[in-house]
Parts: structure tokens; C-alpha cells; sequence
């Protein structure tokens, strides 16, 4: 039998998708990631002289155990998606934007400015331009560090850090000037925030529908972040914007080579970053509060690149790893109740389980890369193999000659 007829089918037999290849060793990353994270977390659990099967269940059961846990979870991780998609858009163009924070606090007053002075608007027509007021509000913060980084080179990550710091006293300014809260009763004391939206430009309680409770204020704005993702996954992979940023940010001299204006591909990663940063505190206002108060919750913004890191940058990976994080965090009340584990010791699991997955991950990638091309290399032999010889003698210096380039002369 000739070798041909033999490396056909071994070659066919071993052979696998490029895709799932991929996934298999993702997911192999993350089980071996969160095992990791586990032992780890574990040692520290018997440390403090507690067993880890409780802790770990204690955490599973206030988060998981019922449909009140459920929901908080899913609340939870609603603005952490947005976050997170909003720093993964960036990254994938090699930009660092970690003014997402203050993005998504001039959202929120550009979105509360939109909800006092246009509350005569009905429902339908109110809340989808709250949401555009945000994401506007977003873009325009956002486009301050990318017309800076096109036009000046000042580096995002300095220029955003200072915007963050002028976005929290616009916060200020805002909630003691035009936004002021002036219903309340003569003589009463109600702490600094604005104006209660009006009923029809909130989101809702959708978790009565599954019997949450309402104070888990779990709202269709979840769906919408999964849509987020979807389209931001769309537009990553599919589009021309997204094969440029993914060119800029993998190569910028080649992707310049190429004909790829950085400046503009990275201005338009800037303003979908803000767009999607504008979203965060719509779970803040539009379902769990009503209204815009100055304690508002501190950090989405940097949350969000944890998450991001978590999810691996893939838009689909992030709302999983936001679910994954929200646990962690309605883990903290259990472990209070039911253990003498400090709170901290989510902070501590929820950075041993970054470090494990960053790790992991780079691991099964550089060995799916390496085998990828050796496969290759391989093929690329087979194909060798089944081509005809030149000659079936030697060679000597007149077969360098025009005449053996001539068809009468191949052998």
C-alpha cells in the first residue's frame, strides 16, 4: 500500500476543528483555573479554623440556593457586564480605558438630566431616550482621552485617571446645583440626590414574574446587557471596525502597512467604550433607586477590567464571568452569617481566580498555537511527500540550465 493511501485517513483521524480545539482548551483553562483557586481559598479556609465544603456551600446557597439568590446575582451582574464589555472593546484595540469610571458618572447625570425635564414623555418613549441620553453622555466623556491620544499622543490611561476625578465632582456640582433634590418638605432632611424619576421612565421589578423578591430590583436591563454583549461580539468578529481594532491592536505598524488609520480606529473604540460605559448605572437609578444619589456604588468602573481579565476580553466569556463574580459577591453575606471568615476573603478568591485564569489561559493557548503549527508542519510534509521528483538522478550543473526548465526535460 502506498504511503499515500496511508496518510489520508491517519491524518483524517486526528484531525479536529480549529474551534474546537480552542474551546475544549478554554474550558480545560478554566477548570483547571477555579480547582486552583479553590485549594488555594481552601488552605486559607482551614487557616482560620473553618471547613471549606461549608464555606464553599454557604456561599453556593446564599447565591444559588434560591430564586431570591438567583436574582440578586443576576442584578449583580448586570452593570458589571456593561463595564466589563466597555473596557474589553478597548483592549482589543491595545487601548487601556480606565476612565470607564467616570464615563459611566456623567452618564448617569447627562441620563438623570433627561429623566426630571422630560417626564411628560410616556414610557416607550422615555426610557429609550434616558438610555440614549447615557450612552451619549458616555461618548462624550469617553472622546475627550481618544481625541487627546489621535491628536496629541497623551497616554489614555493618565488622561482618563484625571477625567475619573473630574467626573466625581461634576457628580457633586450637579447634585447641588441643577440637579438638586427641591420636592421634599419644608424643614425635612433627605440626603443629597435629585429629584425622584417619574413611574414611567423606570425599568420595572421583572423578578416577580420568577418569584424574586422585589429588593433584588432585578430588571429587563439584564437582557439588554446580554444583548450588549452579543452585538459587541458581532462587531468584534464580524465587521471591518472590528478586524482593525484587532489588526491596531495586535500590530500597529502592520496594521498601518495595511492601510488601517489608527487614529480613527482607536477614536471609534473610544466612543463605543463610553457608549457602553453609559449604561452601567442605568441598574443604579432606573431600577434600584429611582433617582440619582451622591452614594452612589464607588468602583463598576474598575470592576469591570477584573471582569474583563476574567471573561478573557471575549464578550460571551464576560457575561459568565460576571455571573461568576456576582456569586463571589453575594458570597460576603453568608459568609458573615454563617462563619468567622472575614469578607475579605472574597477579595482574596476573586484575585487568586484572576491570577489562576490569566495564567491558565496563556498556558493552553501557547499550547494549542504550538500545536496548531506543528500539525501544520506536518501537512505541509505529507504534501512534499506526495509531489513528483524533479529527477531520479542526480543533479548536475547543466540540469540549472534553461533546458531543464523545458517541459520535454522533466522526468
Amino acid at each position: 500500500m502506498s504511503a499515500e493511501g496511508l496518510a489520508a485517513p491517519i491524518g483524517a483521524g486526528r484531525t479536529r476543528p480549529a474551534w474546537l480545539e480552542n474551546l475544549a482548551g478554554q474550558l480545560l483553562a478554566l477548570l483547571a483555573s477555579l480547582g486552583i483557586a479553590l485549594v488555594a481559598g481552601s488552605l486559607l479556609i482551614i487557616a482560620y479554623g473553618e471547613n471549606p465544603i461549608d464555606v464553599y456551600t454557604s456561599i453556593l446557597d446564599a447565591s444559588l440556593g434560591s430564586p431570591d439568590g438567583i436574582g440578586y446575582v443576576l442584578a449583580i451582574a448586570t452593570p458589571l457586564i456593561f463595564a466589563a464589555l466597555a473596557v474589553s472593546v478597548c483592549f482589543k484595540g491595545g487601548l487601556f480605558n480606565i476612565g470607564v469610571e467616570g464615563q459611566y458618572l456623567v452618564a448617569m447625570i447627562t441620563a438623570t438630566v433627561a429623566e426630571v425635564n422630560l417626564d411628560f414623555l410616556p414610557g416607550p418613549l422615555l426610557i429609550p431616550v434616558v438610555l440614549l441620553a447615557a450612552m451619549l453622555g458616555g461618548m462624550i466623556w469617553a472622546a475627550i482621552p481618544g481625541i487627546l491620544k489621535v491628536r496629541t499622543g497623551a497616554h489614555e490611561v493618565v488622561t482618563t485617571i484625571m477625567l475619573n476625578g473630574i467626573a466625581i465632582s461634576l457628580v457633586g456640582w450637579a447634585l447641588n446645583g441643577p440637579l438638586h433634590y427641591n420636592d421634599a418638605p419644608e424643614g425635612a432632611f433627605v440626603d443629597l440626590r435629585s429629584n425622584v424619576f417619574p413611574a414611567q421612565g423606570l425599568a420595572g421589578d421583572m423578578g416577580a414574574a420568577f418569584g424574586v423578591t422585589p429588593g433584588a430590583h432585578l430588571s429587563w436591563l439584564l437582557f439588554l446587557a446580554i444583548a450588549a454583549a452579543i452585538v459587541v461580539w458581532f462587531l468584534i468578529r464580524r465587521t471591518r471596525l472590528g478586524y482593525e481594532a484587532r489588526a491596531v491592536g495586535s500590530s500597529p505598524g502592520s496594521a498601518k502597512a495595511g492601510g488601517v488609520s489608527i487614529g480613527r480606529t482607536q477614536l471609534r473604540l473610544f466612543l463605543i467604550s463610553g457608549a457602553l460605559a453609559g449604561l452601567i448605572g442605568m441598574q443604579l437609578i432606573l431600577a434600584d433607586r429611582g433617582y440619582l444619589p451622591l452614594n452612589y456604588v464607588v468602583g463598576l468602573g474598575f470592576t469591570g477590567i477584573l471582569v474583563a481579565f476574567l471573561g478573557q476580553n471575549n464578550p460571551i466569556g464576560i457575561v459568565f464571568a460576571a455571573i461568576v463574580w456576582a456569586i463571589l459577591s453575594r458570597g460576603e453575606v453568608a459568609l458573615q452569617i454563617s462563619s468567622q471568615v472575614p469578607r475579605e476573603f472574597i477579595v482574596i478568591l476573586q484575585g487568586l481566580l484572576i491570577l489562576t485564569v490569566v495564567i491558565t489561559y496563556q498556558i493552553a493557548k501557547r499550547r494549542l498555537a504550538a500545536r496548531q503549527l506543528q500539525r501544520a508542519g506536518v501537512a505541509g510534509d505529507l504534501e512534499d511527500s506526495d509531489a513528483p521528483e524533479e529527477s531520479s538522478g542526480p543533479r548536475g550543473p547543466e540540469d540549472t540550465g534553461a533546458e531543464a526548465l523545458e517541459p520535454g526535460n522533466w522526468i
